[in-house]
């Protein structure tokens, strides 16, 4: 039984984040200070974080050339290269936000990496995965690391607020009023 990815599993690793979610996100943690988002693709985190700075690789800004410390970074990164994303992020930032599968923290060293750059895992908020995102099964979260943090880490869910559920026998009902 797999639990990651296949390491031979390639992809140019370019997914949008829906500019809705976006927002949620930006909302919900309420990045202050100075905010990087260092895998801006097509702006959509960056249309609800006025003034925040950016890189994006095909632009040919390198976010591994930036840097200048900032307080927050919210991002998509490739979720290839999670690990180098999340250590550099640690360097620049205080404050750290990934939009990621949910396994992809959990692993030995992921979590080592956090604890020896002196962060702690603060919050998991749980997202519905856009159809447009690579399905693999796994939940997707913000993952929320932050310097110095040493409590309890938080789980919001936050896919509840997303979308409208339907009712228990709401889908029966509904065939069988189109079907006459």
């Amino acid at each position: 039984m797999r639990f990651q990815p296949n390491r031979n599993y390639t992809s140019d690793d370019v997914v949008q984040t829906p500019v809705e979610m976006a927002g949620r996100l930006v909302r919900h943690f309420s990045p202050e200070g100075k905010v990087l988002e260092p895998c801006a693709g097509e702006g959509n985190f960056l249309k609800h974080l006025p003034g925040a700075f950016s890189c994006e690789i095909q632009r040919g800004e390198d976010f591994f050339a930036w840097n200048e410390k900032v307080d927050w970074i919210i991002t998509n990164p490739p979720w290839s290269q999670i690990r180098a994303f999340l250590s550099h992020s640690m360097e620049v930032a205080d404050h750290v936000v990934f939009l990621m599968t949910v396994n992809h923290v959990w692993t030995k060293a992921r979590l080592r990496d956090i604890r020896e750059k002196g962060f702690g895992l603060k919050e998991i908020a749980l997202v519905e995965m856009p159809p447009e995102f690579p399905q693999s099964g796994f939940q997707l979260g913000a993952v929320y690391v932050a310097r110095g943090w040493a409590g309890p880490v938080g789980l919001t869910d936050l896919s509840r607020e997303e979308a409208p559920r339907r009712q228990r026998g709401t889908a029966r009902r509904e065939m069988a009023l189109a079907a006459g």
